[in-house]
């Protein structure tokens, strides 16, 4: 009786079941992370600079100054190295999963803190790609929002590149689940739009 009630967590929630089709997997674009990578160049120029130019003038010995500032740059630039890794692993960790039969978005906020949802395509609504801004524009990234009816969390995937294509492709799998198609989900490579 207990081999009966004993379940098969082989398969979780974020993996594909042998009876689906991976359509795509969608990472976020890189746009998104080289905010952060900006903004820690930005924050350690700042330190560094106060660091360079203040402590010289508030400690009268010229030589222990330097000294407190060549060590606080160290301590400052290792962090900032750190920081810049953790936060590159936690972006990276981002994913929006497309199979023939549910959407799988996995969305990581920090190391220990993520979020996997599921969705079945017959609970597809409607879906669009936002592209606003000359970033975005220039560089083939948006938001993707995936709709559903009734009570089901819609999904928001930011710094989607070509969520024009994606969305395609996801509204091709839902028709063809629902029987609108001919029954061939054709996901054709689109070009490649971004520079980076």
């Amino acid at each position: 009786m207990e081999n009966n009630l004993r379940t098969n967590f082989s398969h979780t929630i974020d993996s594909v079941d042998s009876n689906e089709t991976k359509l795509c997997e969608v990472a976020k674009h890189p746009f998104g992370i080289l905010v952060v990578y900006l903004q820690a160049a930005l924050g350690l120029l700042l330190a560094l600079g106060l660091a360079y130019f203040l402590l010289p003038s508030v400690i009268e010995d010229t030589d222990r100054a330097f000294l407190y500032a060549n060590l606080f740059a160290t301590v400052s630039i290792v962090f900032a190295v750190v920081a810049i890794v953790l936060t590159s692993l936690v972006y990276r960790q981002n994913r929006l999963i497309v199979t023939d039969r549910n959407i799988t978005q996995m969305l990581q906020y920090g190391l220990f803190s993520r979020k996997v949802s599921q969705l079945n395509m017959v609970n597809v609504e409607d879906v669009t790609a936002v592209q606003s801004g000359i970033f975005q524009t220039m560089f083939g990234f948006g938001d993707l929002n995936i709709e559903t009816a009734g009570e089901q969390v819609n999904f928001h995937f930011t710094y989607c590149p070509r969520p024009g294509y994606y969305a395609k492709i996801i509204l091709n799998a839902r028709e063809q689940i629902l029987g609108q198609n001919d029954g061939n989900i054709t996901v054709e490579p689109s070009p490649d739009t971004s520079t980076i």
